[in-house]
């Protein structure tokens, strides 16, 4: 699981044009390469002319990481989005190479777009694909070939979702903000004829090219792409030909930014991520993009979707019926769903019958279902829908916390299982964020409980997400003030935790390149290679993994977001935050990341990114404004600041407003 920077900087000199290394080539000038690359593939008759000037356009275009325009100028940009790198498949072994049926596990074998991929040849072709570390090889007998198809939308026997190259983005996000595919990248060594192929989903070829691969370093070959050719591909798929002994490291796109600000095209990353979670065929969003849909769907991912459509419309990225139509469909669809006195399942699965039940082995969650009711409340908020409101406001209503919810010290419980009666073991007790919205949510319903959470303002685990979930939908905590519940000064927390997340490597990890490039976010999500779930946090030792979701979660507490912004383009120029998203997750050293398209954490970055963007752009906060006029809302935060402003006050700033 080799991030690129790694695998090919020893290459940069060697193959003109290569842009795998992600900002290392700056060293030579763009000219420069643009004459090697004409030099060297020239003589090799592989891309001449074409290739030189592509190299020099993505050079040209990455040479604005050292004098990139402020964030709030238009900046197109060419940037790299991976296809497939092929380390998500399992864990390598050391030496040798692994037969597919080996390890290849469908739940964890998907692409870097959210999708699938498979494998096609005659039987001794397909025999002969075989892993090697982080490549796949392939060695083919006279007579035989073999390769790999990959889905560049939707699973890959769903016909009706193809990729559209000049608008590759969803569908309801508007020309404006559409980037374009331009060229491709594949890295690959060894000996002999190597296809790639883009393909209809009627198996029509829209593109043919064979590479005569002759080397045993990894070599990067690149080629421009018209996207006006493609406005239909389903598959990008490579073929090692007859006799080849070959191994191939990647493919990729190279993608034509929109011309929009840095800091619009942060918040369009992250909303695209989110959205390819989402199906326009069920209205739900799946847990994560590459999911068949149905299968495992995440309810409060869903109300997380309608919040930041309903801010992509303010910033003017979707148009009004869309934002309208999604946001009450989704709430049609939760409605439908069997409850457990009100709360909601935190996952759902489409039956048989096509109707939506609670997923097999998950729960009827507390904090799932306040952090659903909380987005749709503010999504209805700015979109002054009032019926929906209404809606919502009576769902919330009806949860009877005050039967059976709370434990002998009395603390609310964090839900019910399955069968609608068993209790969860565990309470929301800690001191945080999530334990905030449970009781804000509390304090919502028709007759609250008596609330309480601990009192020591200590983070468990200091991990990150837990202690600015709550400040997404409300500016409240932003006070310096001591809330009602804890007694606690919730800013002062907030910023010491940035603070710790801040020195953490470069206290513990001099060395490493999250020290050097001043990259954070101990936290929690998805662990090494999205096998199960991690939390990590600054009070414990030894800590690798970084979730970067906290970089934007936390991201309005910072005095210049400009400073955020620079990190992110540091991560975008290490391949961790392309185009179709923020990765789930990379190591310190940034050798290794996990590239899945998680909703949960893609809804957070989500709404985090819009806070910052409010924050840079020194406007009012969309966000914030519709959680000070809600009443709901305000009957909410109220048990934790009883004096809470209930009306929007009229400022032209940006930052959150202090409760008065």
């Amino acid at each position: 699981m080799l991030s690129n920077h790694s695998k090919t900087s020893e290459y940069q000199d060697k193959v003109p044009g290569n842009t795998s290394g992600h900002g290392e080539g700056k060293i030579l000038s763009p000219m420069l390469l643009a004459v090697l690359a004409w030099r060297y593939w020239s003589r090799r008759a592989v891309f001449a002319l074409p290739a030189a000037l592509f190299a020099l356009g993505i050079m040209l275009s990455r040479g604005q990481e050292n004098t990139a325009p402020p964030p709030s100028a238009p900046e197109p940009r060419r940037v790299r989005q991976p296809v497939a790198e092929y380390f998500t498949v399992f864990t390598p072994q050391s030496s040798g190479r692994q037969k597919i049926e080996q390890r290849v596990n469908p739940f964890l074998a998907y692409t870097h777009l959210g999708t699938d991929f498979g494998f096609i040849g005659t039987s001794a072709g397909l025999e002969s694909i075989e892993w090697e570390g982080d490549v796949v090889c392939a060695t083919l007998p006279a007579g035989e070939w073999g390769g790999m198809w990959h889905s560049l939308e939707g699973m890959g026997d769903d016909p009706d979702q193809t990729l559209d190259f000049s608008s590759c983005y969803p569908s309801f996000i508007l020309p404006k903000y559409q980037p374009h595919i331009v060229g491709y990248e594949m890295r690959s060594r060894g000996k002999g004829l190597l296809k790639l192929e883009l393909k209809s989903a009627k198996q029509e070829t829209l593109f043919s090219k064979v590479f005569n691969v002759d080397s045993p370093d990894m070599r990067t070959y690149m080629e421009p792409l018209e996207p006006e050719k493609y406005k239909s591909t389903k598959y990008f798929n490579w073929v090692a030909e007859s006799g080849a002994d070959v191994c191939i490291d990647s493919l990729s796109f190279i993608v034509q930014a929109p011309a929009i600000s840095f800091d619009e095209y942060v918040f369009l990353a992250s909303y695209a991520k989110l959205a390819r979670c989402f199906s326009t065929k069920t209205f739900y969003v799946r847990d994560r993009a590459h999911i068949r849909d149905g299968y495992f769907d995440n309810v409060p991912s869903s109300g997380l979707f309608a919040l930041s459509t309903a801010i992509a419309l303010r910033m003017g990225m979707v148009d009004d019926k869309f934002a309208r139509e999604l946001v009450n469909h989704i709430n049609d669809n939760v409605s439908k769903l069997e409850t457990a006195q009100g709360l909601l399942p935190h996952f759902v699965k489409r039956r048989d019958d096509g109707q939506y039940s609670i997923h097999p082995g998950t729960e009827f969650s507390m904090v799932d279902t306040s952090i659903y009711y909380h987005a749709m409340l503010l999504a209805a908020e700015m979109l002054n829908d009032q019926p929906l409101l209404a809606k919502l406001t009576g769902a919330v209503n009806a949860i009877a916390l005050n039967k059976g919810f709370i434990n002998s010290n009395g603390f609310l419980i964090q839900g019910i299982r399955e069968d609608r009666v068993t209790q969860l073991p565990g309470v929301w007790r800690d001191w945080g964020g999530e334990t905030a919205l449970v009781l804000a949510m509390a304090n919502m319903t028709a007759n609250p409980p008596p609330l309480k959470m601990d009192n020591s303002g200590k983070i468990n685990e200091g991990t990150g997400f837990i202690a600015d979930v709550q400040s997404l939908f409300y500016p409240d905590f932003d006070s310096t003030a001591p809330d009602a519940i804890s007694a606690m000064n919730w800013m002062e927390i907030r910023q010491t935790m940035l603070n710790r997340q801040k020195a953490y490597f470069p206290k513990n990890a001099p060395d490493s390149k999250a020290a050097k490039d001043g990259f954070y976010g101990l936290s929690a999500g998805e662990s090494r290679r999205g096998l199960g779930y991690m939390v990590s946090g600054v009070d414990l030792l030894n800590q690798d993994i970084l979730h970067p979701h906290y970089l934007l979660m936390s991201a309005s507490l910072e005095k210049s977001p400009d400073d955020v912004y620079a990190v992110i383009r540091k991560m975008e120029a290490q391949q961790l935050f392309p185009p179709w998203g923020m990765a789930e997750l990379f190591t310190k050293d940034v050798n290794e990341y996990l590239p899945m398209l998680s909703s949960l954490n893609a809804g957070f970055e989500c709404i985090g990114a819009y806070h910052l963007y409010a924050k840079h752009g020194a406007i009012k906060d969309a966000v914030y404004e519709a959680s000070r006029s809600n009443p709901y809302l305000r009957k909410g935060v109220s048990a934790f600041y009883p004096g809470a402003a209930t009306s929007v006050v009229e400022s032209k700033t940006g930052n959150p407003l202090s409760v008065r």
